[in-house]
């Protein structure tokens, strides 16, 4: 299984920060290869949603339980159906200060394919730092 922590600094508040990447809703309008998002169910604690991924000849979807909890801004999202064995995504927004917020970010997956596993895992480093910038240039979008 494939696993990666990264940590990056963003110039926004920490509140701001976790609910842009809680709105999955919005995902197709700015992170790379992302089609659609179905939502399937919405609570106050979790959303189950379809993301459907498509870049080239790969058309994809991916179900997973999206777990948060806005007190202590910790998004966990728990994959459910789709192409992968196993994926773990854990986002954790820590205040710095008024305006500036720590991000960690661990992700951990494994798809069923072996062909697809090899793929991924060689553009692993450009696909995860290029979702990391998304989620970046999202918010000097939108709260600047």
């Amino acid at each position: 299984m494939k696993a990666s922590k990264q940590e990056v600094i963003i110039n926004h508040p920490a509140k701001s920060i976790y609910e842009i990447v809680l709105d999955i809703e919005k995902y197709p309008e700015f992170i790379p290869w992302c089609s659609a998002v179905l939502i399937r169910s919405k609570t106050k604690k979790n959303i189950i949603a379809d993301l459907i991924v498509q870049y080239n000849f790969f058309q994809k979807t991916f179900t997973s339980d999206v777990r948060f909890d806005s007190n202590n801004l910790i998004i966990d999202v728990i994959y459910i159906e789709g192409p992968l064995k196993n994926l773990h995504n854990h986002w954790k927004f820590e205040k710095i200060n008024d305006k500036m917020t720590k991000v960690l970010f661990e992700i951990k997956f494994e798809f069923n394919s072996i062909i697809y596993q090899k793929i991924t895992e060689f553009f692993f480093d450009l696909i995860k730092n290029k979702m990391i910038f998304s989620f970046k240039k999202r918010a000097d979008k939108i709260l600047n």
